[in-house]
This record gives structure tokens, C-alpha cells and sequence, in this order.
């Protein structure tokens, strides 16, 4: 492997030394930005808090151009405005003055182990105790119900309140899951946060599904994130579906079907979770255990059969 440290690069300004951050986020591309959250994410953190570029990642040695092609513009008779790709590391403080670190850019084609090496060294040299992947997924779930969110970690007991989902499949792995996997290998805590995007809005912008990650980073990060600009946001925008839906009886027809399906489907995480918690615990299954051994230790050698009764008895 290339040298990892070699693919970073620090702004001029940099005292490495001065930059500790207990969280990084990252809101690196994967198979899709559904309704553009992570993009949405990545500009209201930064016009909203106080933050400043550390540091970027060579693209060149990351990017396949070909197969992600940067817009250029072409005004009549010449081309201007190249968009050159860019995955940069930010230092960004909350509303309560605690720094953390965001990770943005489009999701790397090339050298996925090299770059998720750097990742590792900048988050051991900053300190970082967490690292929270923020992405979003198109869905068959209705605008009129709230964004679900599916939490994931590369260790159980980060997930405390999950019920997680039964058995286990494979899929295509994106840069995000693969790091996810390397930091977990190397000891550090990963939390990965999906909302789940109404497929027939996925195209769009949609703010609630930004706002819901923003939410729940909020919950796992202990991090103070403004969402004033999200809430007004997301109202626009559920004013307009809303409009666009009830001209259309086919689209509304659509919509009431998916509402079904999903408070089917939350009903039944409900019940799953009510029996999950009638179930005892470990320590009461063990205590149980111990008592029935107790009795059986209490009781009779079954192998010397009944007692012999005595001669009055038979008399």
C-alpha cells in the first residue's frame, strides 16, 4: 500500500497539534444522496456554524473522472467553471462551543484501503472518540409519516434501544461500509445513521430527511445543532408535495397504500419489541437456573426407589 498520510494534504494555516475533536461525522457519497441529505447537511452546518477547512484529500489519486464526471460550463463560444471534485476534513463548533470534525466530499472509486488507512490516522491523531456516517436511502415510505431512521455500528452495544433486523444478507458494499468494517477492526466506535427517503421525492431536495439525521446525531453525539433552517425548510417542502400529491388521484392512491404498508410494518416492530421486553433478562434466566438446581439438589436420589414402609405400617 501507498503511503496513507501521503493522500492527505493540511492547509497552510494547520497547527495539527491544536485540533482535537471527540466526533467526526462523515458525510461522505455512497450509492445515492436520496433527496440530497447529505448535500443539504453539508451547507447548513457550514452557514450555520462557525467553521474552517483543515485539510484535503488527493482526488486525483481517488476520483475515477470517466466514471464520475465533474460539470464544466460552456458559455457560446468558450468552457469555464470546471467543478474539480473535492473530499475535505472541516473543524465545525456546535452551538454549545464543541468542535467536531465533518468529512465531505463524493465517494472515493480508487484506493478504498488507502484512504480508509488516512481516515484511521487523522481520527487517532485527533483524538476522535466516535465517527457517525450520515446517508440516506430511497424507500417505499410516505411523506405523510416521519423519516425513518435506521441506526447501524460496528459494535452492538453503541445501539443500546435498537431492535436490530432478523437474519443477515449480502450486498454491495460501498466506501462507507468498508470503513465502517476497517475502524471497527482497529478498535474505534462507528455509528451509522439511513433515513429513509419516500422514493417519489428521492430526486429532490427533501429537508425532513435532513433534519431527522441532523436529529439523531444530535441524540448519539451529544453534539448542540441548529435545525431553525431545516424546520422552515421542511415545511416549504411538505406544503408543496402535499400540493402535488392531492392533484393526482393515482398519486394519492399510491400514497395511501404506502401509508398501510408502513403502519403495518410499525405495528409489527411495536409488537415485536413489546415481547422482546416481556422476555426475561440473562441475569433472570441465570437466577432461575440456580434455583432449579437448588431443587434439584434438594430432591431424593431418584435411583433408590420409594422408601420401604415399616412393620406396623404392614401389620
Amino acid at each position: 500500500m501507498l503511503d496513507p498520510i501521503a493522500l492527505f494534504s493540511y492547509e497552510d494555516h494547520v497547527d495539527q497539534r491544536r485540533v482535537h475533536a471527540r466526533t467526526l461525522v462523515v458525510t461522505l457519497g455512497s450509492f445515492v444522496d436520496a433527496g440530497h441529505s447529505q448535500q443539504m447537511i453539508n451547507q447548513h452546518l457550514m452557514n450555520s456554524l462557525p467553521n474552517h477547512l483543515l485539510g484535503h484529500f488527493d482526488v486525483d489519486q481517488l476520483i475515477d473522472y470517466a466514471d464520475h464526471r465533474p460539470s464544466i460550463l460552456f458559455d457560446r463560444d468558450h468552457l469555464s467553471r470546471y467543478e474539480k471534485p473535492a473530499i475535505e476534513l472541516r473543524q465545525v463548533t456546535d452551538d454549545a462551543g464543541t468542535d467536531f470534525l465533518l468529512l465531505s466530499g463524493p465517494e472515493p472509486s480508487l484506493q478504498w484501503e488507502r484512504m480508509a488507512a488516512t481516515v484511521e490516522h487523522l481520527i487517532d491523531q485527533f483524538d476522535v472518540e466516535q465517527t457517525v456516517l450520515l446517508q440516506a436511502m430511497p424507500a417505499p415510505a410516505p411523506h405523510t409519516r416521519p423519516v425513518a431512521i435506521t441506526p447501524f455500528a460496528n459494535d452492538p452495544d453503541l445501539l443500546p434501544e435498537h431492535n436490530p433486523m432478523l437474519g443477515a444478507f449480502h450486498m454491495s458494499s460501498s466506501f462507507t461500509s468498508m470503513l465502517t468494517v476497517r475502524l471497527g477492526e482497529a478498535g474505534h466506535h462507528v455509528v451509522g445513521l439511513l433515513a429513509h427517503v419516500p422514493h417519489y421525492v428521492a430526486e429532490m431536495e427533501y429537508p425532513p430527511a435532513s433534519l431527522a439525521l441532523l436529529n439523531e446525531l444530535s441524540r448519539y453525539s451529544s453534539l448542540r445543532l441548529p435545525t431553525t433552517g431545516l424546520e422552515v425548510s421542511s415545511a416549504a417542502t411538505m406544503n408543496s408535495v402535499n400540493e402535488q400529491v392531492e392533484s393526482s388521484e393515482e398519486v394519492q392512491a399510491v400514497v395511501h397504500q404506502l401509508e398501510e404498508q408502513y403502519d403495518n410494518f410499525m405495528e409489527g416492530r411495536r409488537r415485536v419489541t413489546a415481547e422482546a421486553e416481556d422476555l426475561p433478562s440473562g441475569d433472570e434466566l441465570a437466577q432461575e437456573f440456580e434455583e432449579f438446581l437448588k431443587n434439584v439438589e434438594q430432591r431424593p436420589d431418584e435411583g433408590e426407589g420409594p422408601a420401604e414402609p415399616d412393620d406396623g405400617a404392614a401389620n
